[in-house]
């Protein structure tokens, strides 16, 4: 049997729930309110929580824990996979991760894939841009999007803003 844990985390940005299993992290997600963490885990909470306070205090914080396996189609999966080669402060396009995944014509469908994160933040889904440049699509809404972006040391964002 599978336990769930989750627990909840007040950041910069907004309250985040966190679901994960001995495996790894499941679910993080923004939310409207903070809430009761529930673990049997300790451990692997702290860890987690370790890793939020790292990442919105540092500019290139290396995640140490683990995302939970098989949470998405094998397509999703390969999208996913292939945004944790995006580094802090760059921003890629989704024709630029079809072509990191094989399939050059897919960027539609790795938008749809990269709508389908699970594990905002963990999984960089924000690190990914329009062709022309343009903030598109974050689950977790754009302004927080561009937070993050800027958080993290790209660029791009404050040059196209400043052409306005």
């Amino acid at each position: 049997m599978v336990l769930l844990n989750f627990l909840f985390y007040a950041s910069p940005i907004g309250a985040i729930r966190v679901e994960y299993t001995q495996q790894g992290i499941s679910s993080l997600r923004f939310v409207e309110h903070m809430g009761e963490n529930h673990t049997d885990n300790p451990e692997l909470e702290q860890l987690i929580i370790t890793d939020l306070q790292g990442y919105f205090t540092q500019k290139n914080y290396v995640w140490k824990s683990a995302v939970a396996p098989h949470l998405g189609t094998e397509f999703q999966e390969k999208v996913w996979n292939a945004l944790h080669a995006i580094p802090a402060g760059e921003a890629w396009t989704y024709r630029d991760i079809a072509l990191k995944i094989g399939q050059a014509k897919a960027a539609q469908a790795v938008g749809n894939a990269n709508g389908q994160n699970p594990v905002l933040l963990r999984i960089p889904c924000h690190r990914v841009i329009g062709s022309n440049g343009a903030m598109v699509g974050y689950a977790g809404e754009l302004w927080r999007k561009e937070w993050l972006l800027n958080h993290e040391g790209y660029a791009g964002l404050n040059q196209q803003m400043s052409l306005f």
